[in-house]
């Protein structure tokens, strides 16, 4: 075999490898956000906020978008408090920085653009 045809052989392997290597891990990666999106309502739910966690769950885009318009300010420092607890302290700390009228203005922001739901 001549080095043209060996240099085309380990460059087709090379991209192959890379390939799968990319598939797996979007798998992997898209495996961990579902996780993580189970483990949020789970902790919704065990937290007192079932109906936004029934709303996620059901993919219930007009009830979430209810919820977030209408929930209190307790209910606000409530769920920064809960997230907080339960390792997603950086999520906690931009909530409280920008605040509950902030966070419903960037939801409905979001989802005017097509970016939320």
């Amino acid at each position: 075999m001549d080095m043209k045809k060996r240099f085309l052989i380990i460059m087709i392997i090379g991209v192959l490898t890379i390939g799968a290597v990319t598939f797996v891990y979007a798998g992997e990666k898209d495996n961990v956000n579902k996780s993580n999106y189970n483990k949020m309502i789970d902790i919704m739910k065990e937290n007192g906020f079932s109906d936004a966690a029934q709303a996620m769950e059901n993919r219930d885009f007009d009830s979430m978008d209810d919820f977030m318009n209408n929930m209190t300010e307790e209910d606000y420092k409530r769920m920064i408090n809960i997230m907080r607890n339960n390792g997603y302290k950086d999520m906690a700390n931009m909530m409280e920085s920008i605040g509950r009228e902030g966070m419903i203005q960037m939801h409905n922001s979001m989802r005017e653009a097509g970016f939320c739901h």
